[in-house]
């Protein structure tokens, strides 16, 4: 098995086994150096490589940089990838995780130019008895074994960056059971894509760009409401901040997205239980915007609010912006803008975020709706109306100068307010157009349709490495198919209880990165006693140059 294989990686035991294994990339790296020009011998350039969302698993490192003061503040850490600043290049970065690190994937360094290998990864995710996980880009909801591959090169001349970073990936189609409401067997993928590739151009602090690159918007650690990488990513351009934007009021960041979103007919809809459904005669337009605030006065609070909306895409749009490729910019409430003509959807979050330096802690808060409100009278009225939130904290206690604890628990409510009794609106991700997803995929939290969960995480770090154990429990759509006004009382809860363990660890320039959990279905699929089991692997191997 192809796991199996990755994790004895971990145990190679004699230093000349490891030449022999390097020797080759190392070849191959100064093969290259010796075809490029002499490098720059005057001061270093900084990298500013877009991190990209997952597979590197560099966005956890990120997020405890800035907790233990290492990181500027400024950076709110809620619209990602996050692209490396001046002050920290990719040097940095790699120094600040372990200070014994070297990189040696520069290619050229030169004064208007830089070549730098990036990250080679290798993901695998397997399901014994019945799909589960998420944040898996490219994989699919399914049972089985399935792996994505990915690597690149960044690229910069002057003020122009470019990364090529495609991936390979294959997702699984085992048989499992399934039943009228949930699940059912769908076609495996085999594909290569432009993966996490990017163009942009910086003009100061502001960039113009495009890319297929996965994004994140929000504060959330596991979740988020509006955009994750639970989807891939998706061909997109975008206007906006590269680092925080200073002003007398505050720091500003600023993203606005116009995207295409596909169907993918082989495949099963995440937003309908993994059922085929008929949304497969056109593509979505996404229109996105995104806007990050730190107030002068509050150097550790940050306030972000998200818009989107998608509508079918129009071979001849209308020439004014606001009616087509910048939607997003239109006025806040449904009475202002009308939808009725043209199938517009939308959806919307607001979030806070407090760190709290001093005690390397943070506690955050993302609220969404998944329609828009007539006017502030319908907002005020009813605000739990089509509404979703996220709610979480991290905390941070060092044992040494080199060694920390790490504290995590999120809770997220996908399920619909009791207000449906009186207004039902319907499990988010769902809307006219097929609903907010790629490739079939929901582009927000991917934990499921209208599921509820809570996970708590504790582990041990040091450097790359981390020892820990997670606890998450996920309540499968509590007010959907459980139908609780039935005049029976309905079908009995579908709970999951997940019990895993998370290592990495790093080997020389390897990087291993493994979470295994054994979960326990209770009354599985609705159906009553219905209990089974499913063992979920998810190994990430990544080589650092």
């Amino acid at each position: 098995m192809v796991i199996i294989g990755s994790l004895l990686c971990i145990n190679l035991k004699a230093q000349e086994q490891q030449a022999d294994t390097l020797k080759p990339i190392s070849n191959f790296r100064r093969w290259v150096q010796n075809l490029l020009p002499t490098p720059y011998d005057g001061p270093k350039n900084k990298l500013r490589i877009p991190m990209a969302v997952g597979y590197t698993d560099f966005d956890d490192n990120i997020r405890d940089l800035q907790l233990l003061g290492k990181l500027q503040p400024e950076q709110s850490l809620t619209i990602r990838p996050y692209i490396l600043t001046p002050k920290l290049g990719y040097d940095s970065l790699l120094a600040m995780i372990d200070p014994e690190f070297e990189n040696h994937g520069h290619l050229v360094e030169r004064k208007h130019s830089d070549i730098q290998l990036l990250p080679i990864n290798f993901l695998q995710k397997y399901n014994s008895h019945h799909p589960y996980g998420w944040n898996d880009g490219p994989l699919s909801f399914s049972k089985g074994y399935q792996f994505v591959g990915s690597g690149g090169v960044y690229m910069r001349w002057r003020n122009i960056h470019l990364t090529l970073r495609p991936e390979f990936f294959k997702t699984a189609s085992d048989p499992y059971e399934t039943n009228g409401s949930w699940g059912q067997r769908t076609s495996a993928l085999s594909k290569l894509t432009l993966g996490q590739s990017s163009l942009r151009m910086d003009f100061g602090p502001i960039s113009i760009g495009a890319s297929t690159q996965n994004l994140w918007l929000g504060p959330g650690q596991y979740s988020s409401l509006l955009m994750s990488n639970n989807a891939p990513g998706f061909n997109h351009f975008n206007i906006g901040t590269n680092r925080p934007l200073k002003t007398p009021l505050g720091s500003f960041e600023l993203n606005v997205i116009g995207g295409t979103l596909t169907y993918n007919p082989p495949l099963g809809y995440e937003n309908a239980n993994l059922k085929l459904t008929g949304y497969t005669k056109h593509t979505n337009y996404l229109s996105l915007l995104s806007m990050s605030y730190r107030p002068f006065f509050l150097k550790n609070f940050y306030l972000t609010a998200n818009r989107a909306f998608t509508l079918p895409t129009q071979e001849n749009p209308s020439s004014k912006l606001k009616e087509y490729y910048l939607i997003a910019l239109k006025p806040l409430f449904r009475n202002t803008y009308q939808d009725n003509s043209l199938p517009i959807d939308q959806v919307l979050s607001g979030s806070v975020k407090y760190v709290f330096p001093k005690e390397h802690a943070e506690v955050y808060f993302e609220y969404g709706w998944n329609d828009g409100s007539s006017n502030s009278r319908d907002l005020i009225l009813d605000m739990a109306h089509s509404a979703a939130s996220i709610y979480g904290l991290k905390k941070i206690q060092y044992l040494n100068e080199k060694v920390y604890l790490n504290f995590e628990a999120e809770a997220t409510q996908m399920s619909q307010r009791t207000s449906y009794l009186q207004r039902p609106a319907g499990n988010w991700y769902v809307h006219q157009n097929g609903g907010y997803i790629n490739e079939n995929q929901i582009l927000g939290a991917g934990s499921g349709w209208g599921n509820d969960v809570q996970t708590f995480d504790i582990s041990l770090n040091k450097g790359w490495n981390k020892y820990g154990i997670k606890f998450q429990h996920i309540a499968h759509d509590p007010m959907g198919v459980t139908n609780v006004l039935a005049y029976d009382g309905g079908a009995p809860y579908w709970d999951d209880y997940a019990y895993g363990i998370q290592l990495k660890q790093k080997y020389n320039h390897f990087l291993f990165n493994l979470n295994m959990e054994w979960v326990n279905s209770k009354n599985y699929l609705w159906q009553n006693n219905n209990r089974v089991s499913n063992v979920y692997v998810f190994l990430n191997t990544i080589y650092l140059w």
